[in-house]
């Protein structure tokens, strides 16, 4: 689970409003928040299932992801 802090909470409240003329109540732009936050985790976690061979270590990069140009 990927934990937001409440900066990072009232920042994604102020980008929407900014954005999109949105406001969200300080409820509203935590679940949200945490709801897109978790979206990308899944997809990160689906992408990795799917691409174990792009998430290998290897000794040119520490991010441990593998880039193909």
């Amino acid at each position: 689970m990927i934990l937001l802090t409440p900066e990072t909470v009232a920042r994604f409240k102020e980008m929407f409003k900014k954005e999109y003329g949105v406001e969200y109540s300080d409820d509203e732009a935590w679940e949200a928040s945490h709801n897109l936050v978790g979206f990308f985790d899944l997809l990160l976690k689906m992408d990795r299932k799917q691409n174990p061979h792009l998430y290998e270590r290897n000794s040119e990069k520490e991010d441990g992801v593998k880039q193909n140009y």
